[in-house]
């Protein structure tokens, strides 16, 4: 059943939408700041219930400050955490964790009423399940999904229904399509008007967004919106934007050349030398840690005949080559073709298979990380051969380059392996997220997502929702 089909009961039959009752009125100001308001003075009421008679009120106002901050601190990166498969259930205690280290700081420094480990513990618990962003509060259920109107043909509107009905997003719901003069006719979207009558669908329909499509006249559209929508509320963003909010991946067949105007802006840059220190440090302790480990590998490895080391040219940034140095995962001379590696690949070894689902057999890389031919957090870095076909078929692959490659990465950790030129393409609107989004927190937030898929079953690989937004031929 389709998004439109399950939201358009009422409707369909002339009748008003249900109204909101009172009380979730009143929830839906208040679930976006759970995490850093109603969170936090919880965490606080759980250390002043466990602190001593007299020094109650300060460690109340102590926890709350450090809690909230830590809380805002975590935020920034709320939006990556929720759509990643494993952190998204960890994430909800980020913050909290980060407020009581600061709080246990404080009280290691300053003369100031002391929380025990145990307090602490019990704040982090608490602060954490409230902060959850899935559920309502003390069991209430949570309402429904802000309600989205897509401007554009019936057609794409019909796609976008798919894609959404396929992650099974619960942030928004789209209402159905307003048209304008020309769009093609198609079975099976929901119409909700006319690009004229824009005010009174928002006010009818009780439209929070509004979704602007690549096939829709955009001048008309903001003239539009500017002239009978300023005092409504209801906001307008592209289709791009809709995406990497809700799929956390930009779709390629809907963007042009003016959407990387974001990477030009001046954090992308500053950022690196935090970066670089990040990667070197990182590295060093990497090292340290597997170090007693690489003999071991380096000896099962050999046992299959052949070298433990493998060595391969690839492109890093700036289109620069570099050579690539990992543990051997395949039979001796499986590499000697460009061919693309697979989760299930017939060439690997037995430890080769168990090295690449513990992310052992990328050890050697670490190497190449402080050499400064690699990040810790990036793109895959692919083959010549691989590139220069992918290069022509895929108009923005080469902007991908303009960051230096991975060991891991958001492509990685949510797409898998490519597989094919279409799963390359997959991958490329993943990594322009990454380029897009990047920032020290998402880093180490991908890198506590590969950490834990060392530990816990990963969920299944994510696939294309639809193939019409990764390539505009395939239409």
């Amino acid at each position: 059943m389709s998004v439109f089909a399950k939201w358009s009961g009422p409707q369909a039959a002339g009748r008003p939408w249900p109204e909101i009752p009172a009380q979730w009125r009143a929830w839906r100001w208040l679930a976006p700041r759970r995490d850093v308001l109603v969170a936090p003075v919880s965490g606080a009421i759980v250390l002043a219930a466990l602190a001593l008679p007299g020094q109650r009120l300060q460690v109340a106002l102590l926890g709350f400050c450090a809690l909230a901050g830590g809380a805002v601190l975590a935020r920034r990166i709320a939006a990556q955490a929720a759509l990643l498969p494993l952190m998204r259930h960890f994430y909800r205690f980020i913050g909290p964790f980060l407020g009581l280290a600061a709080l246990a700081l404080v009280e290691l420094l300053a003369d100031t009423p002391a929380a025990g480990p145990l307090d602490m513990l019990a704040a982090l618990a608490v602060t954490g399940l409230v902060a959850e962003p899935w559920t309502g509060l003390f069991g209430t259920p949570s309402p429904g999904g802000a309600r989205a109107a897509y401007i554009g043909s019936p057609a794409a509107a019909e796609r976008l229904s798919r894609a959404l009905e396929a992650v099974g997003s619960p942030r928004y719901v789209l209402a159905g399509c307003v048209t304008y003069p020309g769009a093609t006719p198609s079975a099976g979207a929901r119409r909700l008007g006319e690009l004229g009558e824009l005010a009174p669908i928002v006010a009818e329909h009780d439209i929070d967004l509004l979704v602007i499509g690549s096939d829709a006249p955009r001048l008309e559209v903001f003239t539009e919106v500017t002239e009978t929508c300023l005092g409504l509320p209801v906001r307008l963003v592209e289709l791009s934007s809709l995406f990497e909010e809700v799929f956390g991946h930009v779709p390629t067949a809907e963007i042009n050349a003016s959407w990387f105007q974001c990477l030009a802006e001046p954090h992308t840059r500053t950022s690196m030398p935090l970066k670089r220190f990040v990667d070197v440090t990182g590295a060093l302790i990497s090292l340290a840690l597997f170090l007693p480990l690489l003999p071991i590998l380096v000896l099962l490895i050999r046992r299959d005949g052949g070298p433990a080391l493998f060595r391969q040219v690839r492109i890093g940034e700036g289109g620069e080559p570099f050579e690539l140095v990992k543990l051997r995962t395949m039979r001796v001379g499986a590499d000697s073709s460009a061919q693309w590696a697979s989760v299930d690949d017939p060439r690997m070894t037995r430890i080769g298979a168990w090295m690449r689902r513990t992310h052992l057999d990328e050890l050697p890389q670490l190497v190449n990380v402080l050499r400064g031919e690699m990040s810790l957090v990036g793109p895959r870095p692919e083959q010549p051969a691989f590139v220069d076909r992918l290069e022509q078929m895929l108009p923005f692959y080469q902007r991908r380059h303009l960051m230096r490659p991975g060991i891991t990465g958001w492509a990685q950790i949510r797409c898998g392996y490519a597989g094919s030129d279409i799963g390359s393409a997959w991958k490329l609107c993943h990594d322009l997220y990454y380029a897009k989004h990047r920032s020290t927190g998402v880093d180490l937030l991908i890198l506590g997502e590969t950490l834990a898929t060392m530990f816990f079953e990963r969920e299944d690989v994510m696939r294309p929702e639809n193939v019409a937004y990764v390539l505009a031929n395939e239409r």
